[in-house]
C-alpha cells in the first residue's frame, strides 16, 4: 500500500506540473504587443483565444538561421530570430508573429498560391519559395485587412484590390501642369512644389545598365528611413518600398519584362489616397497613400556610377470626384 500510495502522489504531481507547463505564457515582452493584436483581431472575427490552456512560449533564439525569421516548434513554443527581428517594420512584425501563430494557433500549413496581380494569397506564404518569386509581402493598408481574414478564414474571397488596374493614359497632356522640370540630371533634390494634398504625377527616364546596381526616384519623406522609393536594376528586378521606419517592402518582382534594355521611362502617379506606378507606360502596382513630411524628391543609386536622368518631371494633376 505505501509503494502504491508514492506512485499515485508521483502521478498526481505530474499530471499538475504538466497542466501548468501546458498554461504558461511565456512571452519575450517585444512579442507582447503583437500576440495582444492576434487576440484582438481574433475576437473581431468571433474567435476568442487567450491561450490559457495551452500556453505560449515565443522568445528569440540566439543562432543564426538563414532559412528563416521565425519557426513554430510545436506545443505553442515559437523561436524568432533576433538579428531577422531587428531589421523588421512594425508591421512586419506583426505578420511575422501572425504566421508563426497561424502555426500553432489556427493549425494553418503553409500556402504559396498567388492572386492574379501576382501578390501572395495569404500571410501563411512559407519556404520553400517557387523560383522567381519574391518572399515580399505588402501588408499595409488596405492590403492587411486581407491577409488577416485569411489568416482566420482560409475560404476569404479575392479582395477587389487584387485585380485593381490603371490606365496609363487616364490624363491628357493638357490637364497635367508641370511645377518642376529637369532636362538632364545625374544627381538631383528637389522640392516637388505642390500641396500634400494633391494630385501629382512623377515622371522620367533612366538607363540602368548605366549603374551597378538599383536606380530610380525616393520622396515623401526626411530621410531613408520614412521615404517611398520605386526602384530597378538592368537584371530587371524592381522594387517598391517605403523605408523601415514605416511600412517596409511592399513588392518586388524579379525578371519584371516590362523593363527595356536602355532608357527606361518610370511614372508614379498619385490620385485620392493611390499611388499607381507604370514602367514604359504599362501597369505595374498600386498602393495605398502614405501620409508623408516632406515635399522633396530625391534620385536614388546605389552604385558608385551615377547614371542619367533625362526629362524628369513633376506635375500636378486635376482632382477627382
Amino acid at each position: 500500500m505505501k509503494i502504491k500510495g508514492i506512485l499515485l502522489l508521483f502521478f498526481l504531481v505530474l499530471i499538475s506540473c504538466q497542466k501548468d507547463q501546458n498554461g504558461v505564457v511565456d512571452v519575450h515582452p517585444e512579442f507582447e504587443v503583437y500576440v495582444q493584436r492576434f487576440k484582438d483581431e481574433a475576437n473581431k472575427r468571433g474567435k476568442q483565444i487567450d491561450f490559457a490552456d495551452t500556453g505560449l512560449s515565443i522568445q528569440f533564439r540566439d543562432a543564426v538561421d538563414t532559412e528563416t525569421g521565425g519557426v513554430c516548434r510545436g506545443n505553442y513554443q515559437i523561436e524568432i530570430e533576433k538579428f531577422h527581428w531587428d531589421d523588421l517594420t512594425d508591421l512586419q512584425r506583426e505578420g511575422l508573429i501572425f504566421h508563426e501563430l497561424g502555426h500553432c494557433e489556427l493549425g494553418r500549413g503553409h500556402r504559396n498560391d498567388t492572386l492574379p496581380n501576382g501578390e501572395w494569397a495569404s500571410r501563411m506564404r512559407g519556404d520553400p519559395v517557387p523560383d522567381g518569386m519574391s518572399v515580399v509581402i505588402n501588408y499595409t493598408g488596405t492590403r492587411r485587412e486581407y491577409y488577416i481574414d485569411e489568416l482566420f478564414d482560409e475560404g476569404t474571397s479575392m479582395p477587389d484590390w487584387a485585380t485593381l488596374s490603371a490606365n496609363f493614359d487616364q490624363f491628357t497632356p493638357e490637364e497635367k501642369e508641370i511645377v518642376l522640370y529637369l532636362e538632364e540630371a545625374e544627381e538631383f533634390e528637389e522640392n516637388m512644389r505642390i500641396t500634400l494634398a494633391s494630385n501629382f504625377e512623377i515622371d522620367f527616364e533612366i538607363d540602368p545598365r548605366q549603374s551597378e546596381s538599383w536606380v530610380g526616384v525616393r520622396w515623401g519623406g526626411r530621410e531613408v528611413d520614412n521615404e517611398l522609393f520605386v526602384i530597378f536594376t538592368a537584371a530587371k528586378r524592381f522594387f517598391i518600398t517605403s523605408g523601415q521606419a514605416v511600412f517596409g517592402s511592399m513588392r518586388e518582382v524579379e525578371n519584371f519584362s516590362a523593363i527595356q534594355s536602355g532608357f527606361n521611362r518610370i511614372t508614379v502617379r498619385k490620385v485620392a489616397d493611390k499611388y499607381f506606378v507604370f514602367v514604359n507606360k504599362e501597369f505595374a502596382y498600386w498602393f495605398d497613400y502614405k501620409n508623408w513630411n516632406s515635399n522633396t524628391v530625391k534620385s536614388h543609386v546605389s552604385g558608385s556610377t551615377k547614371p542619367l536622368y533625362r526629362n524628369f518631371t513633376v506635375s500636378l494633376l486635376p482632382p477627382q470626384g
